[in-house]
């Protein structure tokens, strides 16, 4: 906390961590707030790990899963910057084994039958607006990835007999799309197949490229695709709610896959963080694409980023996804690229204003940018799934109320 601020201020901030960990809602909590380029309040509680007792801390590392989407969608958008890519560029240009795809026609006959109706592009990728679904769906569509063996549950990212994001493009391209690409919103595997664009488009490996050109320049040091040996102890557990109550553990830090190199780079839910790096890329959104100097994105494509992308119409899906995703009541949701963008304040009362740009991640895990009040807020935990009624509406309410902000 700076100077200047007391502990009175944030003390509704504190309790809720507290009250969240006292209550088994989550092992342990940190956040992180930011307003005018300077740090404003940061608090922790709980455990990283319940067994051994071992105390969150500002640096331990947390599975960011869907958190993952933003950053994946700013590398993106650093190629379109370099001229490499153009949105409207067709996805089969760069993924060329997408070519053939084919639209998921319904219950009776093929259920391939529909051509598309248009090219897959590669906004389509970042605004959820492909086609493609993921195996936690309920479509049928969702379940033809639920019942792929190494598409399900991630299990790609894993095995190394799978060959990475290159086998990934196999398995997808022997399934239907759910949608006609640019017809509506459907929560999906794209910002996955925008990470193996990434890659096609730069020859070289997603952490390869993301460490270069937004780590690296954002002194992201705590991000990446896995842990390295000398930080194995600062991975935090993983824990599930239990059928009788509290939290049950769901993977040891100590025997996570996150341990050593992992042969697939998951665009949309692979990284590690800390709640201070992942500050930093919030900071460098909102300060238009750049922080301490070091420029990451054009202004336009950081404001294209946290601008809605998406005719509202189409966005019949995205509440519901949103108050599972971020926790909150979902509504006056537009969607940027990566990120839901705040169109009007829920109608719940739920202090957000406008133009404010977050995610959030299967673990708990959430953040928002808000240009409005030039102010940057960060959340992490490591418990899956998030449960409707946090961190995201509750987090706002406290964080508002703390700076005398009512939305």
């Amino acid at each position: 906390m700076q100077e200047g601020t007391t502990a009175m201020d944030f003390a509704k901030i504190s309790t809720l961590l507290d009250e969240l960990v006292m209550t088994e809602t989550v092992p342990g909590a940190n956040v992180l707030i930011r307003q005018h380029g300077r740090e404003l309040f940061y608090h922790q509680a709980g455990n990283s790990d319940l067994a051994s007792g071992k105390e969150v801390r500002r640096d331990t590392i947390f599975r960011l899963l869907s958190m993952t989407k933003p950053v994946v969608a700013a590398a993106t958008m650093i190629l379109v910057d370099d001229g490499v890519l153009q949105l409207d560029d067709p996805v089969a240009d760069h993924i060329p084994e997408f070519a053939q795809l084919e639209v998921y026609g319904g219950m009776e006959g093929d259920a391939r039958s529909l051509e598309p109706a248009r090219p897959m592009r590669i906004k389509h990728l970042l605004t959820h607006m492909a086609g493609f679904s993921y195996w936690f769906q309920q479509h049928p569509v969702g379940a033809l990835y639920a019942s792929d063996p190494l598409i399900n549950n991630e299990r790609w990212r894993f095995d190394p007999s799978f060959d990475g994001t290159d086998g990934l493009v196999r398995q997808l391209s022997k399934l239907p799309l759910a949608g006609q690409p640019g017809e509506r919103w459907h929560y999906s595997m794209s910002l996955e197949v925008a990470g193996i664009v990434v890659e096609r488009a730069t020859g070289q490996s997603l952490d390869t490229f993301m460490s270069s050109r937004i780590f690296e320049p954002l002194a992201m040091s705590d991000t990446a695709f896995w842990v390295e040996p000398d930080k194995a102890d600062r991975l935090a557990s993983l824990y599930v709610p239990s059928a009788e109550g509290g939290l049950q553990l769901a993977e040891s830090a100590s025997e996570s896959l996150l341990l050593k190199p992992v042969p697939g780079l998951a665009g949309g839910g692979g990284l590690v963080s800390t709640v201070d790096d992942y500050s930093r890329f919030a900071e460098m959104l909102l300060a238009g694409g750049e922080l301490d100097g070091q420029r990451v994105l054009s202004v336009e494509s950081a404001r294209a980023m946290m601008t809605n992308q998406v005719d509202r119409t189409l966005l019949g899906e995205l509440p519901f996804l949103a108050e599972y995703g971020l926790g909150g009541a979902g509504d006056g949701l537009g969607f940027g690229l990566g990120g839901a963008v705040v169109m009007e304040r829920p109608t719940n009362g739920v202090p957000a204003f406008p133009g404010e740009y977050s995610w959030g991640g299967g673990t708990s895990t959430t953040f928002w940018v808000d240009p409005a009040n030039d102010l940057t807020v960060v959340f992490m935990t490591q418990r899956l799934p998030p449960s409707r009624d946090m961190p995201r509406d509750r987090l706002h309410t406290a964080v508002y109320d703390a700076l005398g902000l009512t939305g």
